[in-house]
């Protein structure tokens, strides 16, 4: 009995071996599609990753803004302790915000400042892993002091410890470079970090903040914090979600996109090992009409075919699953830069996530299976007689 189940399969195998130029070609096929695929995912899981990295913990999660006829927050250190008493908070920074201009010796370069408390503000972006030299707390003790991004420092041919004036409107201030960050993204060539106090006497408003920000324990906790805090006061409250819609949407894309190249290169594979297999059929018409005329149901016919182009996909998954592995590696290697203006990442990440490989084992068996589908069905609806006489 046992026999009997197998013979279908014993059928496929010899199929195979008899044929080897065909069974390359279908794994040559699949292993290509698995591939692409599997690194194609890799590719954009990375780009996603970064995404939220750079959207989620390299920008506060809670944004606090000015009420809807004003420009600035005067009650800050009251909104401050209302942020403090959400269960889940682990940092609020109060910052001010302003355009200006940074002039060193000839250079001139347009810039974003950030007048904050060092204190605060590291507790809630870490800027001291984005530090390249100096103490970020000199902000506390150094009025006339600012850290500027590296890439800021390279245009303006300016280094620690040099002075440079700080232009917005009509004030001029003479600041001194107490030290540099890169947190890789857009904003190591625009912005510079002043002290709170240093920024108010730029804006001239007096004793303000543009916005309150905060960071917490749970991200999607977010969007209840803001609408209770919505519905306290009349500050325009923001989660990181509001903030970041543009983004995000742009991921839900990508992956509407990403799928539709999937099932690209998925029919390609497909429509290769299907032509590949009607080929086969039509060379054994003889034989498929000899089996049916010593028993063999149209149904084990169906599976011989169908058995012949599924024993191709494990190694199919094998292969292409080490081969998007090893251009994974390959394309890493290299630390492939991208400008962060444009893509908003610094350089180019794959994660290759494990699951991606247990797609590599489905995509295969689906490609071959589906692929199979027609010319085993062509074979098992053969005449006997006439496929013994076509030969």
């Amino acid at each position: 009995m046992k026999e009997k189940k197998m013979y279908e399969f014993s059928i496929a195998q010899r199929h195979i071996l008899r044929n080897p130029r065909m069974a390359l070609f279908t794994v040559a096929a699949v292993t290509l599609a698995v591939a692409i695929i599997v690194l194609f995912m890799g590719i954009m899981s990375g780009f996603q990753e970064e995404i939220i990295t750079t959207t989620v913990e390299n920008n506060p999660h809670i944004y606090i803004q000015p009420k809807e006829d004003e420009n600035y927050i005067y009650l800050y250190r009251t909104v401050s302790n209302i942020l403090w008493a959400y269960p889940g908070v682990e940092a609020v920074s109060a910052r001010l915000a302003g355009k200006g201009a940074a002039k060193y010796k000839d250079e001139v370069r347009a810039i974003s400042f950030l007048g904050v408390n060092p204190e605060d503000e590291d507790r809630m972006m870490d800027v001291r892993s984005d530090i390249i030299s100096g103490d970020f707390q000199d902000l506390e003790r150094r009025k006339y002091a600012a850290f500027i991004g590296t890439g800021l420092a390279e245009k303006l041919k300016i280094g620690q410890e040099d002075d440079f004036t700080l232009t917005r409107g009509n004030i001029s201030l003479r600041i001194k470079v107490a030290g540099l960050f890169e947190t890789g993204t857009a904003a190591d060539d625009s912005l510079i970090y002043i002290p709170l106090m240093l920024a108010q006497d730029l804006i001239e408003m007096g004793d303000v903040v543009s916005e309150v920000d905060a960071k917490v324990a749970d991200i999607y906790q977010v969007s209840l914090i803001t609408t209770d805090l919505n519905r306290r006061f009349a500050y325009d409250s923001k989660s990181w979600q509001d903030m970041n819609a543009d983004i995000l949407n742009l991921i839900e894309t990508q992956r509407v996109f990403a799928w539709i190249f999937y099932l690209l290169i998925f029919a390609i594979a497909g429509f290769g090992i299907a032509n590949t297999m009607i080929m086969i059929v039509s060379r054994r018409t003889r034989e498929i009409g000899i089996l049916m005329a010593m028993g063999a149901t149209r149904w084990s016919i169906l599976k011989i075919f169908i058995l012949e182009s599924l024993i191709l996909a494990p190694p199919s998954a094998l292969m292409g699953g080490i081969l998007a592995y090893l251009s994974a590696q390959l394309i890493m290697s290299y630390e492939i830069e991208l400008p962060s203006e444009i893509y908003m990442i610094s350089k180019m990440t794959i994660s290759m996530k494990p699951e991606f490989f247990v797609w590599a084992v489905g995509i295969a068996l689906t490609v071959n299976f589906v692929a199979g589908l027609y010319p085993a069905w062509k074979a098992s609806r053969m005449d006997p007689v006439v496929a013994i006489g076509s030969a």
